[in-house]
């Protein structure tokens, strides 16, 4: 009589048993720390109730190169660095500071009102809530925060399956922020992580004006996607542009500096 030999096999409840016996074990996410160029600039932002201040959050890549080309040479002051401990910077020459992994918090020399942030490590998603809460316990009155972002970055998930060509940018706000600049909105999101979701949800607790300007992530960055931020920011904060001697050929001459650096990275997977 023919028939089919029985095998043992494990029981699926007792595997889930086992998985809920196994001990779990949590891991702590480091947690930033800033750290001041000198202790005047401490006690002063520490002890600050009157001046509201607005800032500028720009993360890595071409939101970064578009901040320090515009700004950096001559309107800054250097004020302090956010770090992690397992996050190391690297040596770069002068030019190529957008590649140096670090986070540089500056102080425009004339508007002292205006705070910029340049991250220019990429932060897990984890992390975010932890460095925005830092930036606004730090930064206590503060009138109003810009990031500028990259779509990518935020893993924002779209109905619009298009494909845009640079230059590219849309915005996303929170309910605080008055769009008086005719900014074109991204589309109704579902979901937006990162520093531009941490940065927009909690400035929405603490009724802080929150926005978010998002533009392609290029694996080849052109100077146009860096360039596409000048007219926002200029309609936002016009006084920035009015007290700047550069010239726009000296503008251009350093956003092509570093797009070179970054792209040459990129192509060869190593830093210079």
């Amino acid at each position: 009589m023919f028939g089919f030999e029985i095998q043992p096999v494990r029981s699926r409840n007792w595997e889930i048993e086992e998985e809920e016996d196994q001990e779990v074990v949590s891991v702590e996410i480091p947690k930033p720390s800033i750290s001041f160029v000198n202790d005047n600039y401490k006690l002063e932002f520490n002890n600050n109730n009157d001046t509201p201040f607005n800032i500028i959050v720009s993360t890595n890549g071409s939101p970064s190169i578009f901040v320090k080309g515009c700004f950096e040479s001559n309107q800054f002051d250097e004020i302090a660095d956010i770090s992690y401990s397992d996050i190391k910077p690297l040596k770069t020459t002068n030019t190529n500071t957008v590649l140096n992994n670090k986070c540089t918090v500056y102080r425009h020399k004339i508007e002292k009102s205006m705070i910029f942030i340049t991250v220019q490590y990429d932060l897990p998603s984890e992390r975010c809530f932890g460095f925005t809460e830092l930036v606004l316990n730090t930064f206590k009155n503060v009138s109003q925060v810009l990031v500028l972002d990259k779509i990518l970055n935020t893993h924002y998930l779209s109905q619009n399956y298009t494909h845009p060509i640079p230059p590219f940018t849309r915005a996303i706000f929170n309910s605080l922020f008055k769009n008086d600049y005719s900014l074109t909105p991204l589309e109704s999101s579902n979901i937006i992580e990162n520093l531009s979701a941490s940065f927009l949800t909690i400035c929405q607790v603490k009724y802080i004006p929150a926005c978010s300007i998002l533009n392609l992530y290029e694996s080849h960055l052109n100077i146009e996607s860096v360039q596409s931020f000048t007219p926002i920011v200029k309609s936002i904060y016009p006084q920035l542009f009015n007290n700047s001697s550069l010239k726009q050929e000296d503008i251009t001459s350093q956003f092509k500096l570093m797009i070179n650096a970054l792209n040459k990275r990129n192509d060869k997977g190593m830093y210079m």
